[in-house]
């Protein structure tokens, strides 16, 4: 196997391309996502000066023309980044999810300089240059901005945040909710990954993918919204609801015969449930699946998004919110038995 890896210093993050035999039966297309660059504020398409790709393997094909641009070869089922860079803003950076089909008119928002100046001297903030920036939108089940989430909801631990904006994407300084346009502001965020805080008692719920954060860049993400505090699945069953999580999510396509992930991590995913058992449980007790601290569980770590990065070459998991990773993370604080 052919291994080539690109590291982005700026990121904390490794992109590597794994070249291997064909599964003839891995029926995993690729996908293409088309869209463009626009200025945050105004929505106005600005020219990128440059496109990085992180949490993505293999890397795709970047054709990027003025402000628009087209990435092919893209794995499907997976999460990544996409930085953007253009004159007059900020770097970027933007989270982006495929299934099995094609995107178009996808935007990747720039925020402009001053736009970050206006910020910071409303809310009365001095920016680290050590810190990132997070602009989190906050979005209903229905893809509408949320107005009306309270500031005493949630957090990202040691920031200047949440500060709002108003409807017309303005700093709102005295405001201790989202408006209607549902955006949110965290500065001074620390570089790595990070993820918001809620409290058990909270109102609402907010999903969040965990986000990779650095010095100097704005990173871009939905959060959505829901009502009432988090709540677990419980009595989760290994053949009803965990086995068809590795077919979903595009785990089976690598995880076969001659698939990258069967040559690179000798983890075999296909033929049932009872095979699939045995290869997360009984081959390395403790390891794929471990009862004493399900967090560490290879199974929920090595699709997750991680800095520095480990060998899992795609992010599967957006977050510690993500539907299929709660399952799996509850079927093994269950017991992780074969049900």
């Amino acid at each position: 196997m052919l291994v080539r890896c690109m590291t982005s210093a700026a990121l904390a993050v490794t992109a590597c391309t794994f070249a291997s035999t064909p599964d003839p039966e891995s029926d995993a297309v690729p996908v293409v996502v088309r869209g463009q660059v626009v200025d945050f504020q105004t929505g106005a398409a600005v020219a990128a000066t440059d496109l990085t790709i992180s949490g993505l393997a293999p890397l795709p094909m970047v054709d990027r023309q003025g402000a628009s641009f087209t990435l092919t070869d893209v794995a499907p089922n997976a999460a990544f980044s996409i930085l953007a860079v253009a004159v007059g803003h900020r770097s970027t950076l933007s989270q982006v999810a495929v299934t099995t089909d094609d995107v178009s008119g996808i935007t990747l928002p720039v925020v402009s300089d001053s736009f970050v100046t206006s910020l910071a001297s409303a809310f009365g903030v001095a920016p680290s240059q050590d810190k990132g920036i997070v602009l989190l939108h906050l979005l209903d089940a229905t893809g509408k901005p949320r107005a009306g989430v309270a500031a005493v909801d949630f957090t990202i631990a040691g920031t200047a945040g949440p500060h709002f904006l108003d409807a017309g994407m303005m700093p709102a300084a005295a405001a201790t909710s989202s408006s209607s346009s549902g955006w949110v502001v965290f500065f001074d965020v620390p570089a790595g990954l990070t993820g918001l805080s809620q409290g058990v008692s909270v109102a609402t719920t907010i999903d969040m993918p965990a986000l990779p954060v650095a010095a100097g860049v704005v990173t871009v993400a939905d959060g959505k919204v829901s009502d009432g505090a988090p709540v677990l699945p419980s009595h989760v069953l290994f053949g009803a609801q965990i086995v068809p999580i590795f077919s979903a999510r595009g785990c089976v396509a690598c995880h076969s015969a001659n698939g990258a992930g069967k040559q690179q991590g000798n983890l075999t995913l296909n033929g049932g449930g009872n095979p699939v058992y045995r290869e997360l449980v009984t081959e390395r007790p403790g390891i794929r699946v471990n009862l004493a601290m399900p967090e560490k569980s290879l199974v929920l770590t090595m699709p997750s998004r991680e800095v520095p990065p480990d060998g899992h070459p795609t992010v599967v998991f957006t977050g510690p919110r993500d539907p299929d990773y709660l399952k799996l993370l509850v079927w093994i604080r269950e017991g992780a038995v074969q049900n």
